[in-house]
């Protein structure tokens, strides 16, 4: 059985979109429907290469994320895909309406399908305005019943309450489960406040019947600042998918450019403590255990859902066993622990490349003003 070596988050700066949620952020700026695609520096077959397994180490579990819809970023099928041939498993989040994309790639072989799972994120409203609830519904199915991995995951806005009942029932009947609850953000506020005008015991009562898992792990960790030592930068690495530039995790920490020059080792440095109040994407990250022994949560328990009734041929879960089971892995079981010991050093040493960091600012910036060169 594939077990989990490291986590690659790839960022994709591109924010068209074809749908304008009320509860999103990106959707308000007039730049995500300018149509700008942006500059891929490498080809699919250059980023396949700088992360082969050989390289690596091992099997990774590989997101795909752009500002806006992922589908709509230019040959976005092809480097998921040079990334699944080289044996990771992938997530691509998508709000699955760019069928065309998705065609392409449900045509893939089976062995590599298996390996891909498709975050599928429900706009309920937006859908329903749109009069594409049943494209959404039915790509849902060809996923699943292509050998794929989806999971349908809606954000409990305020808007959508007086909908529940019919959010419900949609659900059910095309889905053959309730949909996974996500936590919307209010990044307008310092404490990363929920997005909501309801009282948080309120807000609990009105979408604890979802009995989403994804939702009430999320809850745990949404706020809380984590203390554990973090392995982010040396257990996963957050790249920029069109430049190769990468860091240790949303919050910084620059590590080499992975693509470049990709003969050579690949970068990992521990963040060790968390530089942020709040773990973005916590779900996955603490989950699949970058800091080890915080919980005895399991991600793909908390993405997959039982189907009641024959909704899908052949099917009655959203996630296909072999990916399930990787999801399933912790990292810790592929990567060695640092002790007591090595930690303190580790600490001391990332003090010491700040100071060197910071002293060679310093004096590149005298030059500067001296005119020197």
């Amino acid at each position: 059985m594939d077990k989990i070596k490291k986590i690659l988050l790839f960022r994709i700066p591109m924010s068209i979109c074809n749908l304008r949620c009320h509860y999103c952020y990106l959707g308000q700026r007039d730049s995500s429907f300018e149509g700008i695609q942006p500059e891929m520096k490498y080809t699919p077959e250059q980023v396949g290469y700088a992360l082969r397994r050989e390289r690596i180490g091992g099997t990774t579990y590989a997101n795909f994320c752009a500002d806006g819809e992922t589908l709509l970023v230019k040959d976005i099928d092809k480097y998921v895909r040079a990334v699944v041939e080289q044996g990771h498993y992938a997530e691509v989040v998508t709000n699955l309406t760019v069928f065309s994309v998705l065609d392409k790639f449900l045509a893939w072989p089976k062995d590599l399908l298996e390996r891909v799972e498709f975050k599928c994120s429900f706009h309920y409203l937006e859908l329903k305005a749109k009069n594409k609830l049943a494209l959404f519904a039915e790509n849902v199915r060809k996923i699943i019943e292509s050998g794929s991995s989806a999971n349908v995951e809606i954000t409990p806005s305020d808007e959508l309450i007086p909908y529940i009942d019919e959010v419900k029932a949609f659900s059910m009947k095309h889905f053959g489960a309730l949909p996974h609850l996500t936590i919307a953000r209010d990044d307008r506020t310092s404490d990363i406040a929920y997005l909501t005008k309801l009282p948080i015991d309120e807000y609990d009562k009105v979408w604890g019947g979802f009995n989403s898992d994804f939702w009430s792990f999320k809850k745990t960790i949404f706020g809380k600042y984590q203390n554990g030592f973090c392995y982010a930068g040396k257990w996963s690495i957050y790249i920029d998918l069109c430049t190769g530039d990468a860091t240790k995790c949303y919050s910084g920490g620059n590590l080499k450019n992975v693509f470049s020059n990709p003969d050579e080792p690949f970068p990992e440095t521990a963040i060790g403590k968390c530089p942020i109040a709040h773990c973005y994407n916590g779900h996955a990250l603490l989950s699949l255990g970058l800091i080890p022994k915080l919980n005895n949560v399991y991600y793909g328990n908390i993405r997959d859902r039982q189907v009641t009734g024959n909704v899908f041929r052949n099917r009655n879960t959203w996630l296909n066993p072999k990916l399930k089971a990787f999801f399933n892995t912790k990292l810790e079981e592929s990567n060695p622990t640092l002790t007591p010991f090595e930690m303190v050093g580790h600490k001391i040493s990332l003090v010491t490349d700040r100071v060197r960091g910071n002293a060679a600012g310093i004096k590149y910036r005298l030059k500067k003003l001296s005119g020197s060169k």
